[in-house]
């Protein structure tokens, strides 16, 4: 079912005219002649973003639930390049913050950097000085080469954590997939570091670590990529850290999130595999780039015994690459593992901003459903939707490691091209989808806030960011996660670059 953002839009609109609006409300820009010039375009949200900026007020159409008293945290690239040198892909920007916050039905909004290494290299020395993902910085004639090949990548003490938000013990911390948290404050989003003794050489990690407040454990990987290599899973509760286990590999794959059941962790290895040799030479690049898409070899989804250790099963498909994992849980003698399945590791190289900018299709995931039964480790698989969806959220606190209907996601309409267009709603028991959409608007990652109170799983609203690529600014959208039908819209008076992921907080 799609549901017309537009019309609902100028609904809200025309609900709004005779209020004032302020200088950046729907109805004014509406009513901008300029307005029907542009055409609609999401290049704007890959535009770097250099103003940090405080709003106590953006104007709004439409009127917020009296519940909705908390904010809104988002995280992602806002700057592209340093001088005239230009990060390579999306996954590479400088991070921001973003916050908007609700009150007496109200929005104020405000972003800032993070305070990485990188971004201090930019203010203090005008040049990208670290390596990220899919961008090395510049020769250094200074560097040092150790037996003729090239050095480890050059890393920030403190990582352009660009990615996630995490809520721990009371503490907000930016993630990237370099195992290294960067805390801050939540309400004037400045940067408050890192802990002491942080080691970061040679390591990946999650940028999706998963909490269970039943248990107070938090569980989250590492992968080691220098021998002895392979997959490190681990589980803290307060100080104590427990190593669940250790997975040898030769070549470890690219792993970005993992699922938890109750018993389980669930890990989705795929084929990406990182080739040590190529990384250790002169002409090694950047760090995705020494990855290798190895379709011959299977993608092997891998359960960890959460709490007595060690692997249970490890069962093996056809490749296929995730980013996402939605949910996991068991029932009747399975493990049910629910993915962002995309057809191979093409979507990180079909991100790099020159592809992303010039219009290159970017490749959609499939919402993909695996039941492996523990008895015998047997594997069935299927797609549950239609639609296509990444960037997957649910009602975390309630169904995450359970048995659930829903989930939200953004997603590209099938025939057209360009970027994210679409929000997406998935009722898994239905299999069927709904679907919010409107011209020249341009979704990031769905927040399910559940209202207080309720008692079905979907009761509560959806918070998005999106970029209209008419008016060009954007803006933060509220829809009711029951119907997907839009209750608001609230405003900021410039464009905001896309980011990834974010949480909603009661209390900041």
């Amino acid at each position: 079912m799609l549901i017309d953002g537009s019309k609902v839009a100028a609904g809200l609109a025309a609900a709004n005219a005779l209020a004032p609006t302020g200088p950046i409300g729907l109805g004014q820009a509406l009513a901008d002649p300029e307005s029907k010039l542009r055409r609609p375009g999401f290049n704007l949200a890959f535009k770097s973003l250099e103003e940090e900026t405080f709003l106590p007020r953006i104007a709004q159409d439409g009127k917020l639930p009296k519940w909705l008293t908390g904010t809104l945290l988002r995280n992602g690239p806002a700057l592209f390049e340093i001088g005239e040198e230009k990060f390579n892909h999306w996954f590479d920007g400088l991070a921001m913050l973003h916050a908007f916050s609700f009150a007496g039905g109200k929005v104020s909004y405000r972003n800032r950097f993070l305070r990485s290494s990188q971004y201090w290299a930019w203010k203090k020395e005008g040049r990208i000085k670290f390596s990220e993902l899919a961008t090395d910085p510049a020769p250094d004639p200074c560097r040092q080469i150790f037996s003729g090949v090239s050095t480890l990548p050059v890393l920030g003490r403190v990582p352009n954590a660009n990615v996630t938000i995490e809520k721990l013990a009371g503490e907000f911390r930016a993630h990237t997939e370099i195992p290294i948290p960067v805390r801050f404050n939540p309400k004037f989003l400045n940067t408050l570091g890192i802990e002491d003794g942080a080691e970061m050489q040679g390591r990946l990690g999650t940028a999706h670590p998963h909490f269970d407040p039943e248990t107070g454990e938090r569980f989250s990987y590492e992968v080691e990529l220098v021998p002895p290599s392979g997959l490190r899973i681990v589980s803290e509760k307060g100080a104590k850290r427990r190593e669940l286990a250790f997975i040898p590999q030769s070549s470890p794959g690219y792993l970005h999130s993992f699922g938890l059941t109750r018993r389980f962790v669930v890990i989705v290895s795929q084929p990406f595999n990182f080739n040590l040799a190529k990384f250790l030479s002169p002409d090694r690049g950047p760090i995705i780039t020494n990855y290798e898409w190895q379709p011959e070899e299977p993608t092997r989804i891998i359960l960890v015994d959460r709490r007595r250790g060690g692997v249970v099963r490890t069962v093996e498909t056809d490749a296929f690459f995730a980013f996402h994992h939605i949910n996991a849980y068991e029932q009747d003698g399975k493990v049910i593992v629910d993915v962002c399945a995309h057809k191979d590791a093409g979507v990180i190289d079909a991100l790099y901003l020159k592809k992303i900018r010039s219009g290159s299709k970017v490749p959609q995931a499939k919402y993909r459903r695996f039941e492996i039964r523990l008895s015998n480790g047997k594997m069935t698989q299927r797609d549950l939707i239609d639609a296509y969806i990444e960037l997957p959220q649910k009602n975390y606190d309630r169904v995450n490691g359970k048995h659930y209907r829903y989930a939200y996601g953004v997603g590209l309409k099938k025939g057209s091209s360009g970027f994210i267009d679409q929000l997406v709603k998935a009722d898994v028991k239905k299999g069927e989808s709904r679907v919010w959409r409107e011209r020249g608007v341009y979704p990031g990652e769905p927040v399910f806030v559940p209202r207080p109170g309720a008692k079905t799983e979907d009761d509560g609203v959806i918070l998005s960011v999106a970029l209209d690529g008419i008016r060009r600014r954007s803006a933060l959208l509220v829809l009711d996660a029951r119907d997907m039908e839009e209750i608001a819209r609230a405003w900021v008076p410039h464009h905001i670059p896309f980011g990834f992921h974010g949480l909603y907080s009661r209390r900041t």
